[in-house]
């Protein structure tokens, strides 16, 4: 049946709100995934993609939080494709969504991959980390698409062009974060979230008693902290005269902000389940801010 053209707004914007609902679970997902991490239940089922060789297992605290991060996570797939063929088997719609469906489709199946390697390689640090790394690239993906929709349902009004330096600004912003993602999880993998038992000092009153292993990637993970938060606080600054990406820097600043004071928190209460879930959080929502940001910035022609 042929679709009706007057209907596309409609269209779009249905199929935009199924992707943000896909969007916020993910991100839910991650913090689960943070969850198990903190409960120690990573190997919890010990075998996959069953659990002790069976669908549904006897549960316990730490089964369930491995379960059910797996069930939440193939629910989302499931949600995923549903979603994908309606955009694809739209005429319309598919020239501007094909490429954006497809490569998230292939980090998804790059999530599963690498959520089978962390169980059958033990909960290696390489796993652990690139699984949380390609987790917030898929839920990104997410995010872009549901962007993408909501545009092509109503077009966004013209937009002040932003500068040459602030574009470059924003763009160290995100690399910077993207390599604090990645010590964030080494981190969490390597179990290096109290080789530092003070703040701002790290142990004994000193500042950088060492670098080497676990310490050393706890000291790199504050200080690029501390350089990230500069970096946003000069990208918000410079974007102030850009009503959208000047609040969306105005966010991502306060959560920075944030997501500081919540890893102090860790280290001096000695990593309580409740704050690592909430650091994983704000972690989400740095990454999915900054991330349109950057977007929002390479908009159009920059100005000089």
């Amino acid at each position: 049946m042929a679709q009706d053209p007057d209907d596309f707004p409609q269209r779009a914007r249905r199929l935009a709100r199924a992707f943000a609902c896909i969007t916020a679970l993910t991100y839910g997902l991650i913090v689960v995934g943070a969850l198990v991490r903190a409960h120690g239940a990573g190997l919890a089922c010990p075998d996959w993609p069953l659990c002790f060789g069976e669908v549904v297992p006897q549960f316990d605290v730490r089964v369930a939080f491995e379960w059910g991060h797996r069930a939440i996570a193939g629910s989302i797939s499931l949600l995923f494709l549903a979603a994908s063929v309606a955009a694809l088997r739209d005429p319309v719609l598919r020239p501007a969504l094909l490429g954006k469906i497809v490569l998230t489709g292939a980090l998804l199946a790059l999530q599963i991959l690498l959520g089978a390697l962390t169980v059958w390689q033990l909960l290696a640090s390489w796993t652990v980390t690139s699984h949380l790394l390609t987790g917030n690239a898929f839920a990104l993906g997410l995010a872009f698409i549901t962007r993408a929709l909501f545009h092509l349902a109503s077009p966004p009004a013209p937009r002040p062009a932003v500068s040459t330096v602030t574009r470059a600004t924003v763009t160290a912003t995100a690399a910077l974060l993207v390599l604090q993602m990645v010590l964030g999880g080494l981190v969490a993998s390597r179990y290096s979230g109290l080789a530092c038992t003070e703040w701002p000092t790290c142990n004994d009153g000193v500042w950088f008693p060492g670098w080497a292993g676990a310490l050393g990637i706890h000291l790199f993970h504050r200080l690029v902290a501390y350089a990230l938060t500069v970096a946003i606080a000069v990208s918000a600054w410079r974007s102030r005269g850009s009503p959208v990406l000047g609040r969306l820097l105005a966010v991502a600043f306060g959560l920075v902000l944030a997501q500081v004071a919540v890893g102090v928190a860790n280290v001096l209460l000695r990593l309580p389940v409740e704050v690592t879930g909430l650091h994983s959080a704000l972690a989400a929502g740095l990454v999915l801010t900054v991330a349109l940001a950057l977007a929002e910035a390479w908009r159009g022609a920059p100005t000089r």
